[in-house]
């Protein structure tokens, strides 16, 4: 089964249309909207749903133009109002049948001009740079080419369809536990109103955003410099550049990923719209300004150890200096440069982890804070397997053990309750920490295991 919305987040009376497909042809199906979050740990509430759907398959994906733009024209399935039975929230739409294999949707329902102390900024951009349905992405490293522009009109599959579950449900229902009232909205919603991250005490951003449209970049260090904190939890954040245009189903549904500037029109006319890494020409805009630290790279699996056991962020986890947190780091990470001019002069290093290259060169991914002249606190987890990490349940990764669980989830409270109040630096200082280098911390690794290899 599979599917997709005119929608990626919508309030109280708008009204969406879900386009739904099923392999073959099947009579009662349904399409269920939970509302996802704590809940007592079940994870979630069944909020709405449609039933006795009559579903069958719908028309191939269509694949146009040198961008190779892929997407489904399929015919609508049936349109719902988003009533105020619809608690604000990130939501998951199921649809489902008798004998097939069912799939979700993500949806953001949004409480505009709400102030709540914290507000979730959902990196759909993200989830559609990874989609390979219709069989392209932005990425090359499929058997077709990449294209260099993608539309939220198709459903989500592969690296889109599991990033909601990897990244972005663990923090959610986190908050939700903590019980911090939360506005939710996607950068989407940021980047055609960038001011409503000034509403919020804190911003709060899963485990994988990496594609940032200008007005985004702009409007998080606005708000910054406004006093708002932002927490990364996650890797790998604002590091490719994006712009949007509109689809046949509405405004900002499509992706502009060039990865160049050689062709690009709109680049030549406005330098500042091109789509490149964000930390290359003609941009010039690395991510650590922001982030605190800058993107290492990808493949290592393995452990966090503490290097600033003293931290407020450690509060209440019992850990010592040199600890190890087993099996914390997979997916990519970051790493802080202490030579970039970019590089905030007070980042408290937390956390790091030890690892060796292919050719036997040794670096380290890396948990940083710091407070901006705003007295707003920024941190960044360093790698993008946080949130599951808290949720236990990881590709690719070897089981965490409980207690390492518990820190992690540990920090990531103490993180929300301090951001949610305002300001942190008014009560959470930023202790410049600098880490050792990258080869005295995997010199000083007490057993080889504690030194991650990169397989790439």
């Amino acid at each position: 089964m599979n599917g997709y919305l005119n929608r990626d987040s919508a309030q109280c009376g708008d009204t969406i249309t879900a386009y739904l497909s099923s392999p073959k042809m099947v009579s009662g199906a349904s399409l269920s909207a939970y509302r996802m979050g704590y809940y007592g740990g079940a994870g979630g509430r069944l909020i709405w749903e449609a039933k006795d759907l009559a579903l069958g398959p719908q028309a191939n994906a269509t694949v146009t133009g040198s961008s190779l733009l892929t997407e489904a024209p399929w015919k609508a399935t049936l349109t719902f109002h988003v009533t105020g039975h619809w608690v604000p929230g990130y939501y998951l739409l199921v649809v489902r049948a008798s004998g097939q294999t069912p799939s979700s949707i993500p949806l953001v329902i949004r409480a505009d001009g709400d102030n709540a102390p914290l507000g979730y900024q959902a990196s759909v951009l993200t989830y559609q740079a990874y989609n390979t349905f219709g069989g392209h992405s932005t990425y090359g490293n499929l058997p077709a080419a990449a294209s260099t522009e993608v539309s939220f009109d198709r459903p989500y599959q592969d690296g889109g369809y599991y990033s909601a579950y990897q990244y972005e449900l663990p923090i959610v229902r986190e908050l939700e536990k903590v019980g911090i009232d939360t506005d939710y909205f996607t950068d989407t919603d940021t980047d055609a109103n960038p001011g409503l991250l000034k509403q919020h005490k804190g911003i709060i951003i899963g485990g994988h955003s990496e594609y940032w449209t200008k007005r985004m970049y702009d409007g998080a260090l606005a708000a910054r410099q406004a006093g708002v904190n932002i927490a990364f939890f996650g890797a790998n954040s604002v590091y490719t550049a994006v712009r949007l245009t509109d689809s046949p189903l509405g405004p900002d549904r499509r992706m502009v990923v060039r990865r160049t500037v050689a062709g690009d029109t709109a680049a030549a006319k406005d330098p500042s719209q091109a789509t490149v890494n964000w930390a290359d020409p003609p941009l010039n805009r690395p991510e650590a300004a922001l982030v605190g630290e800058g993107y290492g790279y990808l493949g290592a699996t393995g452990s966090l150890r503490v290097l600033h056991a003293q931290s407020w962020i450690f509060a209440g986890t019992g850990v010592t200096a040199s600890q190890v947190l087993r099996n914390t780091i997979g997916g990519e990470y970051d790493q802080v440069d202490v030579n970039k001019p970019t590089t905030p002069r007070d980042v408290d290093v937390l956390a790091a982890m030890p690892l060796r290259t292919r050719s036997g060169e040794a670096e380290m991914a890396t948990t940083t804070y710091y407070v901006a002249t705003s007295q707003a606190g920024v941190f960044n987890a360093g790698v993008t397997y946080w949130p599951c990490v808290m949720n236990g349940d990881c590709l690719h990764l070897a089981p965490t053990p409980p207690s390492a669980r518990q820190v992690i989830t540990r920090m990531t409270d103490n993180i929300l309750s301090a951001f949610a109040a305002g300001p942190a630096r008014r009560q959470y200082p930023s202790t410049p920490s600098w880490p050792p280098t990258p080869e005295e911390l995997v010199s000083s690794a007490k057993q080889p295991g504690d030194v991650s290899q990169r397989i790439y």
